[in-house]
């Protein structure tokens, strides 16, 4: 016997463009479990999004001694990365699921519900990519989170592919080369052409995976340094956009959150408070929120 016999349980999902992180809690708030699986990017994919939710969550029921049964006794909050557009949206809302019901918003949303227990409040997210969102008065502020491809300055994927641009202009000598450079090439392959066919297949997380190079050689190579700055200032913008909104609060979050906060001017620093609790948090409020009226 699990202990969790029974009634409903309620799921979050963080649902981001690396990884896919699910809690769920039961009716009292007791934890039950939690289960990790791969991306849940709706733009590459809403079948692949609303499958990886599932897994997540199938692996948060183990961990409680429940099996996959038990899905559909979940009223499941899903927070995931891509589905800021309306087609988006509508794609991930059509696709077929296994629980008792399912709300579906931004990654960015949950997370900032669950920084600000529900309160008013901004946030910054920078993980694979980047967003902010607010809460204030009533009214949301989004800004930024528009892909890898087009946006999402500061986040991982854009970084990475930052670092690689670099390796290829120093291998070409059109910058110094250093341990950045020297890293980067060997983690696509040794050279410039190696670097050219791992671009053509790289996922935003494949190049989200070369940002710990830059975090890694920043110390001691001065265009990891620059390139941590550079994101930091798009990290700054963001922050003093929201607070232009109203956010007299704003929360950091994400991979990258650490590696920023020490680049950021003072004014953006300021601005900035621990979260009180994590987007899967905000997502389980959302699940709760949503049981309460009617379907």
């Amino acid at each position: 016997m699990s202990g969790f016999e029974g009634g409903p349980l309620f799921l979050g999902v963080d649902g981001g463009g690396t990884r896919c992180r699910a809690r769920v809690r039961d009716a009292a708030g007791r934890l039950v479990g939690e289960g990790l699986s791969g991306p849940a990017n709706v733009r590459r994919g809403a079948r692949a999004a609303i499958d990886a939710a599932v897994a997540a969550a199938e692996a948060a029921l183990a961990a409680g001694g429940l099996g996959r049964e038990a899905l559909g006794r979940l009223h499941a909050g899903l927070g995931l990365a891509g589905v800021s557009q309306a087609l988006a949206l509508a794609a991930a809302l059509a696709e077929p699921h296994p629980f008792a019901r399912r709300t579906i918003t931004t990654d960015f949303a949950t997370a900032c519900l669950g920084a600000h227990g529900g309160g008013d409040g901004g946030l910054v997210i920078v993980g694979t990519g980047s967003a902010a969102y607010a809460r204030v008065d009533g009214r949301e502020h989004r800004f930024g989170g528009w892909g890898f491809e087009i946006g999402d300055e500061g986040g991982g994927a854009p970084l990475g592919r930052e670092v690689l641009r670099h390796a290829l202009r120093a291998a070409d000598g059109l910058e110094p080369r250093g341990p950045l450079a020297d890293a980067a090439l060997a983690a696509v392959g040794g050279g410039q052409d190696a670097a050219v066919e791992w671009a053509s297949t790289a996922t935003p997380a494949d190049f989200g995976a070369l940002a710990p190079l830059a975090v890694a050689q920043a110390a001691t190579d001065p265009a990891a340094a620059a390139l941590l700055d550079e994101a930091a200032a798009h990290v700054a913008k963001l922050i003093l956009r929201l607070a232009a909104c109203g956010a007299e609060r704003v929360a950091l979050v994400g991979g990258l959150a650490a590696v920023y906060a020490p680049r950021l001017p003072e004014a953006a620093a300021a601005l900035l408070v621990a979260p009180l609790g994590d987007a899967a948090e905000g997502a389980i409020a959302l699940a709760r929120d949503a049981a309460r009226t009617p379907a």
